[in-house]
Formats: structure tokens, C-alpha cells, sequence
């Protein structure tokens, strides 16, 4: 049986911080409705900084379908008294001391899952969900400086192949990251040319083949996409990014 000590070991592993552009992305245990991670950002210095979900319990909302989002009043009105700020749909402290950013940040966690669990509840859904653009929006929303789309990559056989995703990060390191759909000709097209950058063994280049995990796929799929690169559900995909761009 697992000891004390290692069980809040193992809690606290869940739980981690990356650099950002302008601040920290902490990644929580809150989970929004679709099981992905809420994260927030840490920005400031000095004797202030202020925790946000930058607009991310709304774009949760917005990927589930929804056609149309809460009102600011709305969010206060869901996330009660908390001395949380409002503004645009972004969740937000005020500015707190170095030492009270671990309460902030589960604060403003919990205020966006709240958030996103009664938007699902109490707004109208006429909009299917599509997969491809919710990774887009969500790539654009962290990384939209070093983004590019629809990249030509040339793999060991020294063909060129289309990522629709590559995060250029620092020393020349490239993320790839490659949207499945479920269907054959996308998994044959995806594991091809996954598999192919892969034989380069380019230390350089990182690849991470997403599918959406929203959907019934089989597991002999799965298994084939998984022998092209690392593969992830959308729903994790968020905490999985923001770890490899780091």
C-alpha cells in the first residue's frame, strides 16, 4: 500500500509551472468538462502579481459548441464572492504577494472550471465541435509568436510533408504538432509522414500526433498513429504542449 508521503509526491508531480513569454503557465488538477487541465498565468513581479485563466473557461465553452458565451455579470454571478475580477470574459485576481500566488492561482483554477461547468449547463448549443480548429485556437492562444501553419517538413526519405502545426521554440528546436482526424485516409496520411520526419532522429525536432479523444477511435489505431511519434488525447493535449515547448 502507498505511503503518506508517497501519495503527496505523487499529487504534487501533478501539478507544474513552465516559462511563458510574459510570466509562468501554471498547470492545475482542476479539469474542465472536457478532462483537460485548467491552466492560468502568473504575471507581475516584485510585490505584485495577478493570476488569470486568460479567457480560457470561455474558450472551453466556445469548443464544446456553444453559440454564445456568458455575459461578465453572468461569470460573477457563477463564481460568487470570491474577490475575483472580471473583465472581457477573463478571470482574474487582483494583485496578490509572491507568497499568496499558490491560493490565487487554485482561486482563479476553480473560478474558470465553475465557470466552464455552467456555461455547458446554461448556454445554447447549435454548433458542432471541430477539432481542428479548437487546437488551432488553442496553439494560436499560447504560442501565436513563434506559430506557424501548414508547414513543409522534409523527412528522411527527403520528401517534404505538410505539419499543420510547427512551434518554433529556442536553439533551433522545432515542435511538431499533427491533428488527426478519424478517418483512414487521414491516419495513413498522418503515420506516413510522422513516421518518415521520425527516421531523421533529429534531436531538434519534436513531434506529437493529436487525436480527439472526444470520439470512439479503436485501438489498433491508435497503436498505428503511436508507432509514427507521441500520441495524446486534445483533452491533454493543453499541459502536454506547454511541457515540451519549455
Amino acid at each position: 500500500m502507498i505511503d503518506a508521503a508517497s501519495l503527496a509526491q505523487a499529487i504534487r508531480g501533478t501539478v507544474y509551472a513552465v516559462q511563458a513569454e510574459d510570466g509562468l503557465r501554471a498547470v492545475t488538477q482542476c479539469l474542465f468538462p472536457s478532462n483537460s487541465s485548467v491552466a492560468v498565468s502568473v504575471r507581475g513581479g516584485g510585490k505584485a502579481f495577478v493570476v488569470s485563466d486568460d479567457g480560457a473557461a470561455l474558450s472551453e465553452i466556445a469548443s464544446s459548441g456553444a453559440s454564445e458565451r456568458p455575459s461578465d455579470r453572468q461569470i460573477r454571478l457563477a463564481i460568487g464572492k470570491q474577490g475575483l475580477k472580471v473583465e472581457h470574459g477573463v478571470i482574474f485576481s487582483p494583485p496578490v504577494a509572491e507568497a499568496e500566488i499558490p491560493f490565487a492561482v487554485m482561486l482563479v483554477a476553480n473560478a474558470a472550471k465553475t465557470v466552464a461547468d455552467w456555461g455547458l449547463e446554461h448556454m445554447r448549443f447549435t454548433a458542432p465541435r471541430n477539432f481542428r480548429r479548437d487546437l488551432a485556437d488553442l496553439l494560436q492562444r499560447h504560442f501565436h509568436d513563434n506559430l506557424k501553419e501548414d508547414q513543409p517538413i522534409l523527412g528522411k526519405s527527403n520528401k517534404a510533408h505538410k505539419f499543420g502545426h510547427v512551434i518554433y521554440l529556442q536553439n533551433e528546436r522545432k515542435l511538431l504538432v499533427d491533428p488527426v482526424v478519424n478517418d483512414a485516409s487521414s491516419i495513413n496520411a498522418r503515420l506516413v509522414a510522422n513516421m518518415d520526419v521520425k527516421m531523421l532522429n533529429d534531436p531538434n525536432i519534436q513531434q506529437l500526433i493529436v487525436f480527439d479523444d472526444r470520439l470512439e477511435w479503436s485501438a489498433s489505431d491508435l497503436h498505428l498513429l503511436s508507432l509514427g511519434g507521441p500520441l495524446i488525447g486534445f483533452s491533454r493535449a493543453e499541459a502536454e504542449i506547454e511541457r515540451l515547448a519549455a
